[in-house]
């Protein structure tokens, strides 16, 4: 049976390790995030949350609540339509692929750059909790040894997936990403349970995380809160669902038209590099 008070006091070795500086965290509202900033305002005079997502947006609503009642300063970042589409080709920039991997870096973006304002230069980030925790429905699909070594594989992938382009978003505003979830210690234990003390259901997800959520004094209501992603949560995915062929159609220009403007150079070099040695 999992030791909740050791669990605890692990995860708040973790944050303590990453909490270092002018720190902010992106803020959600939800479990992950609010486990992580409850326990940051033990090591940091004012950790900063902040939140990205369009007006209206899940996100915003939780994170305001929450913020409030952990009494942090929140900076709310109010996504237009318009923003978020050059936002998704700024970080397509940053790491191209598609839409789906995209689109995650398009709030964490955001939220660095109004971080960075804020004169923040560690950003910290939930990232690693869905896989530690079972929090994901695609995990539901699979059991025993078959969902074990899937959950190994992607916690194995994450430093060159998701907290990858967290930290290459991030260092584009001259700060570094922090993962408190992910501290050795704290991933080690929880990795060392037998699958069924981590393992919730469909309906109620990540109880192992709830259960020290609550041992380290979270919010209730963040406790209870349903997971939704940050594209969901944010209302960015709906926004680029609308856009994504035309936003895909300019990119693909661009590329093409790139690709011409370097064949025409390397023509050009080479036949000047010709007429140099005909000369000679």
């Amino acid at each position: 049976m999992a030791d909740i008070k050791k669990l605890a006091a692990l995860f708040t070795e973790g944050v303590k390790n990453t909490c270092q500086g002018e720190v902010a965290i992106l803020f959600s509202g939800g479990l992950d995030s609010a486990t992580i900033a409850t326990v940051a305002k033990m090591f940091t005079s004012a950790p900063l949350l902040v939140t990205a997502g369009i007006e209206g947006s899940a996100d915003l609503i939780s994170a305001r609540k929450i913020a409030a009642e952990l009494n942090l300063p929140h900076k709310e970042v109010i996504l237009t339509e318009e923003e978020i589409i050059q936002v998704y080709k700024k970080c397509y920039k940053i790491r191209n692929g598609d839409m789906l991997k995209v689109e995650l870096m398009v709030p964490v973006f955001s939220c660095c750059r109004e971080a960075a304002r804020a004169g923040k230069w560690r950003i910290l980030s939930g990232s690693g909790a869905e896989e530690l925790f079972i929090g994901y429905d695609r995990y539901f699909k699979k059991k025993g040894k078959v969902l074990e070594k899937q959950l190994a594989k992607e916690i194995k992938e994450l430093p060159n997936g998701d907290c990858g382009s967290q930290e290459l978003v991030a260092k584009n505003f001259g700060m570094h990403a922090g993962w408190p979830f992910l501290y050795p210690p704290f991933l080690n234990e929880v990795l060392s349970l037998p699958l069924k003390d981590r393992l919730g259901t469909r309906e109620s997800k990540k109880p192992l995380l709830r259960a020290i959520a609550a041992e380290l004094g979270v919010p209730q209501d963040a406790i209870d809160r349903r997971k939704k992603a940050m594209q969901y949560g944010s209302g960015v995915h709906k926004i680029l669902v609308k856009n994504i062929r035309a936003i895909e159609e300019e990119l693909r220009m661009k590329a093409e038209l790139k690709e011409r403007k370097q064949a025409a150079f390397a023509a050009t070099r080479a036949r000047f590099t010709a007429n140099r040695h005909k000369r000679k």
